[in-house]
């Protein structure tokens, strides 16, 4: 943290429930008011709000489609443990109706379960190939934000969340 003017510039990270209150506000003195619960308050300045405003649509959507990404992916997952659960009764299946001598059946549950173990198989394999993407594409992500920052700098701008600089109140 450190002290510059009238300002506490600081990194902070916080995790909010859907309980907490916020509320961004305008004021006469041409700033907003960020109120996060009853015990923060960012000062922010009209740019500030601006690209809060720009970027909100594109966060919202980036947060859609990783919903979305995940339900796919869980989808896949539970219908590969529904596959693994058929592929057990028609082995069970199986035995019991080559033990009434219904040989042909037999054959025909054997090949179901195998076709349904593998299926399970790849289903499960995907699911996990792809949220381990996510996470690395998660990643990956930050990577590139930070290095955009770094170039910015290098480049002698200043970082896109840094242009008005920060300016935290705690009240």
């Amino acid at each position: 943290m450190s002290w510059t003017g009238e300002q506490i510039v600081t990194s902070m990270g916080m995790r909010l429930d859907e309980r907490m209150s916020i509320d961004l506000r305008g004021s006469l003195e041409t700033q907003a008011f960020l109120t996060i619960g009853s015990s923060v308050e960012i000062m922010l300045g009209e740019v500030h709000v601006r690209t809060l405003r720009d970027q909100s649509a594109a966060a919202l959507d980036d947060m859609a489609l990783v919903e979305a990404a995940e339900n796919v992916v869980g989808d896949a997952y539970h219908a590969g443990a529904q596959a693994l659960t058929a592929a057990a009764l028609a082995r069970k299946n199986a035995e019991a109706a080559r033990a009434a001598g219904a040989d042909e059946q037999a054959g025909v549950a054997e090949q179901a379960a195998t076709r349904a173990s593998e299926a399970a198989e790849r289903a499960q394999t995907t699911a996990h190939a792809a949220a381990e993407a996510m996470g690395l594409a998660d990643e990956a992500a930050e990577e590139a934000r930070a290095a955009a920052t770094l170039a910015a700098q290098a480049a002698g701008q200043e970082p896109p969340d840094e242009q008005a600089g920060p300016n935290l109140h705690l009240v």
